[in-house]
């Protein structure tokens, strides 16, 4: 290159590179003219975002804090320094130069979406939701906002909206791969699996040739146990593709979830034959040496997909399974702790999988342990109340229970769980039994008439409490006058006149019983 740049002339071809993925071009650029623009924040800023996007998270850090020194306002150096602190697994570290950034730029849409992440990271949905919200009021129309939103949303047991906010990310972005796998994941998870299924066949139409389209397509049939059109679509990945390992091992998952595994077996022999080193592979035959009760051949089946792969939750999962049905519990613990280590906070499924099996074992201890903070990870998974009242019932806490109960009905209603818990041994005893009326009555009406008798009750409170304040304020006029009980009467008399009409107009201009309700 002979020609000199700019600095912006510079930034613009930098990003380029960038966007096209060839990194080593953009990064040779760049050192060329450091030299010249050293003292530029926007120099470092790039080096920090190759870094980022090459998975170098300490190398971005190094280059983030010397442009930070230069502009220590900058919202790019400060959120480059919040992800890759985060890709190293310090979000609370990484959050100081977020909330930074916040503090300089309250307004800035960037920072306002890299907070509702990071809010969602923290378990702080309801503060995560508000930002989302603020910023939706603000009309925004980046898609990343919207994933953002999603998933607090889907945390927080709030589906719909979850939902909604997803195929909002996909009309802005329709080639937004990320979103797509998460909307068709959260309707796999609400058993909708039709819904999974459509999703992908429309956006096959779009690019027919799509292997790995076509393989979350397999999984999702797989799913909906519609095997024929699963086998089908593997094998039609097959025929597409003959030099890739992909369609051969979804073709294994269908025999998998035939109870085929000796042909799963061989499927994954036939993918080793194109890629001896697929780590998928060696899980299918983990899983299928297991399910055959082959535990030595399992085990090093596991072990090795494990080795190719070490960051791979879930052939770590398949393993701790087998595990635990090999009776190897002291291997088990160890690997289910590593996938906690890596996934926290979305481990809810492995702190939910020690909850049984301590509890299993007997160690309800440890297993309400596990089962709460499955429950601070994903509030909004309403079924993990029920075990953890089942330990507090038997360890004979039932006060305790209550609160979580009262969470339960909040979000299921009235149904059969609360039935069985209403005939509890230990909820038969007089004060237990007019808690669970109450429960009942609470969860057996909508939220809004609950809402109408809460303001009603509030009302009268109100008026009660502030009726009794004016009045006692006038007990020593009665002292001194000697008429204690008649001007005690007729202040708390006066007072209920007085401040009846404007509570009784200030409810009633916010509550009205709902009409379906009124009868």
């Amino acid at each position: 290159m002979d020609e000199w740049l700019e600095l912006g002339d510079l930034i613009d071809k930098s990003e380029e590179f960038i966007e096209l993925g060839l990194y080593d071009n953009a990064m040779k650029l760049l050192d060329r003219y450091s030299h010249f623009y050293g003292d530029t924040w926007e120099i470092y800023a790039l080096y920090g975002r190759i870094c980022t996007d090459l998975n170098k998270p300490v190398e971005a850090i190094s280059w983030l804090r010397k442009g930070l020194r230069l502009d220590r306002t900058n919202h790019d150096c400060l959120l480059g320094l919040f992800y890759a602190y985060s890709m190293l697994h310090q979000v609370k570290r990484g959050g100081k130069f977020l909330l930074r950034a916040e503090k300089y730029h309250p307004d800035n849409e960037t920072v306002l979406t890299a907070l509702v992440w990071y809010y969602t990271e923290l378990h702080a949905l309801p503060l995560a939701i508000s930002y989302f919200e603020k910023l939706r009021r603000r009309g925004v129309s980046n898609p990343e906002t919207f994933r953002n939103g999603a998933i607090a949303y889907q945390r927080s047991g709030l589906y719909e909206n979850a939902e909604h906010c997803f195929k909002i990310a996909l009309e802005l972005n329709p080639q937004y791969d990320e979103v797509l796998d998460m909307l068709a994941d959260l309707y796999l998870f609400l058993e909708q699996e039709d819904k999974a299924i459509q999703l992908y066949q429309n956006a096959l139409r779009d690019s027919p040739r799509n292997v790995r389209i076509l393989s979350r397509l397999v999984f999702c049939h797989t799913q909906a146990n519609h095997l024929e059109e699963a086998a089908s679509l593997a094998k039609e990945s097959i025929r597409l593709y003959p030099n890739s390992p992909i369609g051969y091992v979804d073709l294994a998952y269908v025999h998998l979830n035939d109870n085929r595994q000796q042909q799963a077996i061989e499927c994954a022999d036939r993918a080793h034959d194109i890629s001896p080193l697929d780590a998928e592979a060696f899980r299918i035959k983990g899983i299928a040496y297991s399910d055959l009760d082959e535990w030595e051949k399992a085990k090093a089946s596991f072990k090795t997909a494990i080795d190719i792969d070490p960051e791979n939750t879930d052939i770590m999962r398949d393993y701790y399974h087998h595990l635990r049905t090999a009776g190897d519990t002291i291997a088990m613990e160890a690997v289910v702790h590593e996938v906690i280590r890596i996934e926290q906070p979305y481990c809810v499924e492995d702190y939910w999988f020690l909850a049984d099996y301590y509890r299993e074992d007997g160690r309800d201890l440890e297993a309400f342990h596990f089962l709460k903070k499955a429950y601070k990870s994903m509030p909004g998974e309403k079924e993990l109340i029920p075990p953890m009242v089942d330990i507090l019932l038997e360890r004979g806490h039932t006060g305790y229970s209550i609160p979580f109960l009262l969470r339960y009905i909040g979000q299921s209603g009235w149904n059969d769980t609360m039935n069985d818990f209403a005939r509890h041994k230990r909820l038969r005893g007089k004060w237990s039994q007019e808690g669970i009326r109450f429960l009942r009555f609470h969860g057996q009406r909508p939220k809004e008439y609950r809402r109408y008798i809460f303001s009603r009750y509030l009302e009268r409170f109100l008026l009660l409490f502030v009726s009794c304040g004016v009045a006692a304020a006038l007990v020593p006029v009665g002292f001194i006058y000697g008429m204690k009980r008649v001007v005690m009467t007729a202040a708390l008399y006066a007072c209920l006149l007085i401040v009846y009409r404007p509570i009784r107009s200030f409810f009633r201009r916010r509550r009205t019983l709902p009409a379906n309700l009124s009868s």
